[in-house]
């Protein structure tokens, strides 16, 4: 019975060294084949998969995008960190759904422009009048008036939408940020909404809140592309489509002066955002394609 069990121990023993060293040789293979996919990492991708490994960047910020990672506000409500951490994370969260909308836009855009090729040529069908009378709907245009309909169904500037975005949410650390994906101080006197703080007791109006940071930009675009106080806005960036220019945030800035009480001061600041973080810069930023129809906007 000793003699058993001496020699069950000897046996555990050499088994107990046998599997350490299995474990041994494992992790120092797993090493050896992170090294050397680390060294070749993006070597032997296809043309495709290239244009996703070899991304430019600007300031830390991403500028080729992919439109099925849509990110949420990064910053928690009691986390420090630092301005510049801050607001590279928040550029990086809000760059990829600015970016996104503003393709759904362009889309629609190439709609409109392909229908009102059709009423020129006068074979426009059924289906395609019920797109441009929902299009009348949706961007409040009276009369089927076409023109007009081209000055609204056009995109906001990325840097502009994030430099606004910026200034009414801190970056995205305001209440109505965090609470309601509010971004851009947008009032609501009907729907739901977040009451601010130090509102008069008789006040009636709410910061509209939203269940995704997209709803919120939708809402933004929308406020920008159809009320009166924007007209300036919407004339500008049209003469710069027909001057074949680029929609520049830093021209079209200066028609923003009744998005706030402060007016030409809040023109002030908002340029200035633009300018210190080098926002112009993701105005080109390229977003990967989720289908062919949008590849072709891009």
């Amino acid at each position: 019975m000793n003699r058993f069990n001496k020699i069950n121990t000897k046996f555990t023993h050499k088994s107990y060294i046998y599997v350490l060293g299995f474990c041994l040789s494992f992790m120092l293979s797993i090493v050896f084949i992170e090294n050397l996919a680390n060294k070749n990492e993006g070597k032997n991708f296809s043309s495709s998969e290239k244009s996703r490994f070899n991304q430019t960047q600007s300031n830390n910020f991403i500028k080729k995008i992919d439109s099925k990672k849509m990110a949420v506000l990064p910053v928690k409500n009691k986390e420090y960190i630092s301005v510049s951490e801050k607001k590279k994370r928040f550029i990086n969260s809000l760059l990829p759904i600015v970016k996104d909308t503003n393709l759904e836009i362009l889309e629609k855009r190439n709609v409109l422009f392909h229908i009102d090729k059709k009423i020129k040529n006068n074979n426009l069908n059924v289906l395609e009048a019920k797109v441009l009378k929902k299009m009348f709907r949706e961007y409040k245009i009276k009369n089927n008036d076409i023109s007009e309909l081209k000055k609204r169904l056009d995109i906001v500037p990325i840097s502009m939408a994030i430099a606004q975005a910026a200034i009414e949410s801190g970056w995205g650390t305001s209440r109505f940020a965090l609470e309601g994906n509010a971004l851009f101080g947008q009032w609501t006197w009907s729907g739901e909404g977040i009451k601010p703080a130090g509102a008069d007791n008789d006040a009636t109006h709410k910061i509209m809140k939203f269940k995704i940071l997209k709803s919120s930009v939708r809402a933004y675009q929308r406020n920008l592309n159809t009320h009166s106080s924007y007209k300036q806005f919407r004339l500008a960036r049209a003469e710069l489509r027909d001057n074949k220019m680029k929609l520049d945030s830093l021209i079209l800035s200066n028609y923003l002066d009744k998005y706030a009480e402060t007016g030409d001061e809040y023109v002030k600041i908002l340029k200035q955002i633009i300018k210190q973080n080098n926002l112009t810069e993701l105005d080109d930023a390229k977003l990967l394609p989720s289908s062919k129809k949008l590849k072709s906007l891009i």
